[in-house]
């Protein structure tokens, strides 16, 4: 009896031996499940000091399964003085520079690089507008309520103030250094309903019709100036012009509901900001060929969308106005497929974008009447679609 029972024991050992051999990890099974990976979004963050950014970690089992560790992750920074991070993946810029955020699963660690940008405010003139930057690095900034276009040194000094028409918001500079102004105009009026040239030391060397509430310019590879017609404030406008380099009218295309602002991509795309009205608003962005045919793909942004500029790497900056009511106060940046990829604070109501040979963003805040300046937060400068004496 007493040898039966050992031999039934052996028997046992032999099948919990077997068992674990194939389902606990042994040599002779593979049903086994651990972390193999982590990754951390959203990555290539640039924020501002004192913005946040919620990260998320997402883990990779060795069965490639894929499940949210966010909040089982442990957390930490290279640099708290430049980025601090919570327990729960939010982080905060502190001051300017770089850290590295990590988090941390048992054996298994992923990192994300943020960068910090801090910002500077300048003086213009009574509510600015749009920017644009020449091969000096100063900053040419029209100013609605002073109709007058300003001119700032790279390090924000006033240079000069030159006169232009009535309500001017967007400018441009074409290949030869030429700054082209868009006269919005008092509510859509003929007076207002034109684009001023001027030369690079601000004479005038011309002034051409358009359509009604001329607002947005911009140049593409031939020279040809494109300019939004926004309308007034009583006939909503949703068309675009098209003029040559001598200001002659080229075509008229149909866009979104009161164009704002234009820019012009690698590809000779033309995107424009549709902001709409504060009845209906629009918040949207439009994609047209180089030929204004309208492409698929048009994209929501933030709150009345205004200006557009597009760096290097193909990324595209948009300000979203707001409402007098409820002023904006944001920039948002879209990758060249339309994908949100950051959000940075600025002053109220930021209107005109550039961005400068540093990588440098610069924003006009028409409610504070005040430039901001992002401080590396473009990939590289801002995109230009012909050779010319303009940044970069």
């Amino acid at each position: 009896m007493k040898k039966r029972l050992f031999v039934t024991g052996l028997v046992l050992l032999s099948v919990l031996l077997s068992v674990c051999l194939t389902g606990c990890g042994g040599s002779g099974g593979s049903s086994s499940v651990s972390l193999v990976s982590i990754s951390l979004t959203p990555t290539n963050q640039s924020i501002n000091v004192g913005a946040t950014q919620q990260l998320k970690a997402t883990g990779t089992n060795s069965d490639g399964t894929a499940f949210d560790i966010t909040a089982q992750a442990t957390w930490g920074t290279s640099n708290a003085a430049v980025v601090t991070v919570s327990n729960s993946g939010l982080a905060t810029g502190v001051t300017a520079g770089t850290a590295t955020i990590s988090a941390t699963s048992g054996s298994i660690t992923a990192h994300i690089t943020i960068t910090v940008t801090a910002s500077s405010t300048f003086p213009v003139g009574a509510n600015p507008s749009t920017i644009a930057i020449d091969a000096s690095g100063n900053v040419w900034v029209s100013s609605q309520g002073s109709n007058a276009v300003t001119e700032l040194n790279p390090s924000g000094t006033l240079l000069n103030t030159f006169t232009v028409g009535i309500n001017p918001d967007g400018i441009a500079i074409d290949a030869s250094g030429n700054v082209w102004v868009a006269n919005h105009g008092d509510n859509g009026t003929p007076l207002g309903s034109t684009v001023t040239k001027l030369s690079p030391s601000g004479a005038s060397l011309g002034i051409f019709p358009v359509g009604t509430g001329p607002f947005g310019i911009g140049i593409d590879s031939f020279g040809n100036v494109w300019v939004t017609n926004k309308g007034s404030d009583t006939s909503p406008g949703s068309t675009i012009a098209q003029l040559t380099p001598s200001g002659a009218l080229l075509g008229i295309f149909t866009v979104g509901s009161e164009p704002h602002s234009i820019a012009i991509d690698s590809a000779g795309n033309v995107w424009v900001a549709n902001p709409g009205s504060d009845a209906a608003p629009g918040n949207t962005l439009t994609k047209l060929s180089p030929s204004g045919a309208l492409l698929v793909g048009t994209f929501t942004v933030g709150s009345e969308p205004h200006s557009i500029a597009i760096d290097s790497a193909g990324n595209v900056w948009v300000t979203n106005y707001g409402t007098s009511a409820v002023p904006g106060n944001t920039v948002s940046e879209l990758s060249p497929s339309g994908t949100l990829l950051n959000t940075f604070t600025v002053g109220n109501n930021p209107d005109g974008i550039a961005i400068d040979s540093a990588g440098n963003v610069w924003v006009a805040n028409f409610g504070s009447n005040t430039v901001t300046v992002l401080r590396g937060a473009a990939t590289g400068p801002q995109f230009q679609p012909y050779s010319g004496p303009i940044w970069p």
